[in-house]
């Protein structure tokens, strides 16, 4: 292929993308050469294919060369700081000065950046991807062998294949399995224009010769890969677009279904403010016997907590009073144990006592018996005898407890008693010296 007719491939084909691109936003171009020169339409494009907004301030109406220079600079710098793609060889100067081969060259690098590097199929991506997808799609057809760019669509079979996969109903491909190549390239390029929007781009001898650029035939391919892309999305899209249809048509038929009258709503809105307003009021009522409830119940398991530790507190007692009371019974059982012993003792005193009452009153009467002898004796004009005897003992007694005052009256009889027997001893020896005076 002759350098110009690839210019020509290029022109027709970066038009057609620009437009596709600049349509969101309602605007166009017709020579890719002149419509970019002022940089407006370039800024446009490069905001709308890579999502970023640009930010610099820049002149939408230049009439200027120096003000599209500045446009078109910004443009450039915008292109390599913010998108990181770096274009070698091109300047501002060159689009204002309507330089096609270095626009083309600045067209083909970013539609391989946004148009070719993003095809991916399995592990492959870029050429490699694309060649890889156009294998994978005309899979089954006769005679379609998709190995590479140059040799692979010279019969046309590949390219009609393509075609029909898209739709089907256009034609029967097999069909043209037995036409010339070159009729089948015509007819390939004639179905992908009319059922999937990929202009003609190329000519159907110089593909069969194998002369067209390789650039050309991924440029052309890589078309058929993005309207298989766009059928997917429009797919999706009217899929989407059916779907909300039908819940929309759900919405307006439950909507229907259930509408009330003006009147109706005003009524039932009164109702319902009232019944919220009794509700609130009972709910008010409910939290304030809650609450009161809530009181009372503290005051309960402050009266509870209050009997329990009082429970304690009277257990403790009780334990401490059985343990008193144990106490108390032992010794009161110790203290009937000394009763009964000084009772007894008490009694065995009591019946000593008389016994002893007794004995001293038979010892009285004896002594009082014996002192009247004594003092019998004494009026015998006994010599030495004490004429003050029992008045001496009485005195001497006198102070005495029982006991000692018996004891001292035994004593003062024995010495009496010894003092009498002395006395008859001696009264007998004078009585015997008297009588023996008398015999002589």
């Amino acid at each position: 292929m002759a350098g110009k007719d690839w210019e020509i491939v290029q022109e027709k084909a970066f038009t057609a993308w620009v437009n596709s691109v600049l349509d969101k936003r309602g605007e166009k171009i017709s020579d890719v050469a002149k419509d970019l020169s002022d940089g407006v339409k370039l800024i446009f494009f490069l905001e709308l294919i890579s999502g970023k907004k640009f930010n610099k301030k820049f002149d939408y109406e230049p009439k200027a060369r120096i003000n599209m220079i500045q446009n078109l600079a910004l443009a450039l710098h915008f292109l390599e700081d913010e998108l990181k793609i770096k274009v070698q060889g091109i300047g501002a100067e060159d689009f204002v000065d309507n330089n096609k081969k270095m626009i083309l060259g600045f067209l083909w690098t970013l539609y391989r950046k946004y148009r070719i590097a993003v095809i991916s199929e399995g592990d492959k991506s870029s050429e490699e991807g694309l060649l890889l997808w156009c294998k994978n799609t005309t899979t089954g057809y006769n005679g379609v062998n998709v190995t590479s760019f140059t040799k692979t669509f010279r019969d046309g079979l590949a390219y009609l294949a393509l075609a029909h996969k898209f739709d089907q109903s256009q034609f029967n491909f097999a069909d043209y399995e037995k036409l010339d190549p070159i009729a089948r390239l015509n007819a390939a390029f004639e179905y992908a224009e009319k059922g999937l929007g990929v202009p003609k781009l190329l000519e159907a001898e110089e593909v069969m010769r194998g002369t067209t650029d390789e650039r050309s035939l991924v440029l052309y391919t890589s078309l058929f890969f993005h309207a298989y892309r766009a059928k997917e999305e429009k797919e999706r899209l009217e899929a989407s677009k059916s779907d909300l249809a039908s819940k929309l048509a759900g919405l307006q038929n439950s909507l229907e279904s259930e509408k009330l009258s003006r009147e109706q709503l005003i009524k039932q809105k009164d109702e319902l403010k009232s019944l919220l307003a009794s509700l609130e009021g009972e709910a008010a009522e409910r939290e304030k016997f809650l609450r009161e409830l809530e009181a009372k119940l503290e005051e309960i398991l402050k009266n509870l907590e209050l009997e329990r530790l009082a429970r304690m507190e009277l257990e403790s007692r009780l334990s401490k009073m059985e343990k008193d009371k144990a106490i108390l019974e032992l010794k009161l059982a110790e203290a009937q144990d000394e009763k009964a012993r000084l009772e007894a003792q008490i009694e065995a005193d009591r019946i000593r006592s008389a016994a002893e009452a007794q004995s001293l009153g038979l010892l009285r009467k004896h002594l009082d018996q014996h002192v009247q002898d004594l003092i019998k004796w004494q009026k015998l004009s006994i010599e030495n005898s004490s004429s003050t005897f029992d008045d001496q003992i009485i005195e001497e007694v006198s102070g005495l407890p029982f006991g000692e005052q018996v004891k001292h009256l035994a004593t003062k009889l024995e010495d009496e008693n010894k003092a009498i027997q002395k006395l008859l001893l001696s009264k007998e020896d004078d009585l015997k010296t008297a009588k023996k005076k008398a015999g002589k």
